[in-house]
């Protein structure tokens, strides 16, 4: 009876036995390891929010502003101090203009179309100009030269520059024609565009002339201008195109610029993205009509132009667009708009 009775006993405990592969049971109230991940990007958030709060007590101390930070890390363009040069972008509706200023010295390239309103004449006034030292008429488009004769009559002009073309392509428009008029009756010489360099205020000048010999577009023709400031640069390119663009870029010139005034209004014939790639712009200003019949600027170009300027400016959108530079900072004020 006892040996019967032993044996059922082991028989119970050998029921009761735990299974070898069974896991062993989770201690009460122990802690979930975190996984690597987990722990790298609790690191990371600790990591962003000691940076969040010493840039925090920086600009709150006044020890280092926040722009000036901003600027220190790369994501921002230092602000002029100074404006040793103004570059500006008159909004002249379907047409271009920009007037700069140095050091008391001023270049105004292309007058905008003929207005009534003498819209440019008058921001030249606003602006304290008397004397021009150099104009420049990229191209003899009426868009282009709208208000050179009002503005040749109006102000000293030292030295009107404009491009060589074939006799055969002259244009016959009013606008051309009152240019002519007026520049014979100041008795002043005009200066065939040709690649060369002189000093304006602080800046040294570039000017490009189309190698083009035979072309029915006068866009054709356009007179480049390369502004340079210090670390500041500009491009300016009239009505230029492609064809243009290609016989600048064969010619291996200096083309690199901060600031590009993008061709043709933002045509798709322009800003090509070869042009662009030499340029590199991290700035872009589009000049244009609101609204206007040719659809400026076109998607195709803002899309190509995206993909280098961070800052793309519209003169329908922004108004009158003032580039500011000290030589190494860079401001922008804009009459409506975007800042």
């Amino acid at each position: 009876m006892a040996g019967n009775a032993g044996k059922k006993i082991m028989a119970v405990f050998k029921k009761a036995k735990k299974p070898a592969n069974t896991p062993p049971p989770k201690p009460v109230g122990g802690k979930k390891k975190l996984s690597v991940k987990t722990r790298f990007q609790l690191i990371l958030l600790v990591l962003a929010a000691f940076a969040a709060g010493v840039i925090y007590l920086l600009n709150y101390t006044g020890i280092m502003p926040f722009q000036d930070i901003l600027v220190r890390l790369g994501l921002s363009e230092r602000p002029a101090t100074r404006a040793d040069l103004e570059v500006h972008f008159i909004d002249v509706g379907q047409g271009d203009c920009a007037l700069i200023m140095s050091q008391g010295e001023v270049m105004l390239i292309d007058s905008g179309d003929r207005d009534e309103s003498n819209t440019v004449e008058r921001y030249l006034m606003k602006q304290g100009v008397k004397r021009i030292n150099y104009l420049i008429a990229t191209h003899p488009h009426a868009d282009h030269i709208g208000e050179m004769a009002e503005i040749i009559g109006q102000f000293e002009v030292d030295n009107f520059i404009m491009p060589r073309f074939p006799a055969e392509y002259t244009p016959t428009t009013q606008v051309y024609e009152n240019m002519l008029n007026m520049l014979s009756a100041k008795d002043m010489t005009v200066t065939p565009a040709e690649d060369s360099e002189f000093t304006l205020g602080f800046c040294k000048v570039q000017l490009y002339a189309s190698g083009i010999k035979d072309s029915e577009n006068l866009n054709d023709y356009s007179v480049i201008v390369r502004l340079v400031h210090g670390d500041n640069s500009f491009l300016f390119t009239g009505d230029c195109e492609n064809t243009e663009e290609k016989d600048l870029l064969s010619r291996d010139l200096k083309l690199d610029a901060k600031v590009l005034k993008a061709g043709h209004h933002g045509s798709y014939t322009s800003s090509s993205a070869e042009f662009l790639d030499a340029v590199k712009p991290d700035y872009a200003v589009i000049s244009c009509g609101r609204n206007n019949d040719y659809g400026h600027p076109h998607d195709a170009t803002l899309r190509r132009l995206k993909k280098y300027a961070d800052n793309i400016y519209l003169t329908p959108r922004d108004g009158n667009i003032v580039f500011i530079s000290d030589g190494t900072g860079l401001s922008v004020e804009c009459s409506k708009g975007k800042k």
